[in-house]
């Protein structure tokens, strides 16, 4: 059994269309289809036909329910804009499918428990979680699970906590790696890999030059892309 994990895809529809996997059993997508890029109801699309399960993430709240997503500066800022890009841009059906995503879900394939979730499970949609907080104790503790899939962090890790293996695919589409490289998981068997992909990031930079936001915010967004790191040096909650 071949599981495709990829998460924070925020309306990057080139990198998406790159995935180099084909031929998995399913596709999981937890959270952050849309917002900071430019193409979020393609990317709610290409989802919609390719992942078999799919989890709601800030980003995708946001946008279903018209409300803030609760980002960090440097973030605040860009996800305000592109929040407005995203609603002028979605149909009532992408916006109510966002609405419609559970927040979190509970999945057995063959003898492995999956919990699956955007941020972490007693804080689902906001919660900021690092691999190395000492908080992934609590959290495993709230759940049974042989592995905890969440992602939000825009950083792949794999991290054993107890009985539990904690599993972040990073971001497909805003990797904080230092690298500006897609980001996703695979999980065959009871294996977990973590990978990365080149992308043609000239397309989606181009996307960005014309959505009808600041240049500022154009730059930073394409510096974010090019280079793999935060706008600023700061911890964000993205």
């Amino acid at each position: 059994m071949k599981i495709v994990i990829i998460s924070d895809v925020h309306g990057n529809l080139p990198a998406l269309e790159a995935l180099p996997e084909h031929d998995y059993d399913a596709l999981w997508c937890i959270g952050d289809l849309v917002d900071y890029g430019p193409n979020p109801q393609e990317v709610i699309e290409w989802v919609k036909a390719h992942a078999s399960l799919v989890v709601r993430g800030n980003h995708d709240h946001a946008a279903g329910f018209s409300v803030d997503p609760q980002c960090s500066a440097p973030y605040k800022k860009l996800a305000e804009e592109t929040l407005r890009y995203t609603l002028g841009v979605c149909a009532h059906k992408d916006l109510d499918y966002l609405k419609a995503l559970p927040i979190y879900r509970e999945t057995q394939v063959r003898q492995t428990k999956f919990y699956q979730v955007h941020a972490m499970p007693t804080n689902p949609l906001f919660g900021y979680c690092p691999q190395a907080s000492p908080g992934w104790r609590e959290q495993v503790g709230c759940i049974d699970a042989d592995v905890l899939v969440v992602g939000h962090t825009h950083t792949p890790f794999v991290r054993q906590e107890g009985k539990t293996t904690i599993l972040n695919p990073g971001s497909l589409a805003q990797p904080k790696t230092g690298r500006p490289l897609a980001c996703y998981a695979v999980w065959e068997d009871g294996q977990i890999l973590l990978r990365e992909y080149e992308y043609p990031i000239e397309e989606t930079i181009r996307g960005i030059r014309k959505m009808p936001i600041l240049r500022d915010d154009q730059d930073a967004l394409i510096t974010v892309l090019k280079t793999g790191e935060m706008p600023a040096r700061s911890m964000v909650n993205p």
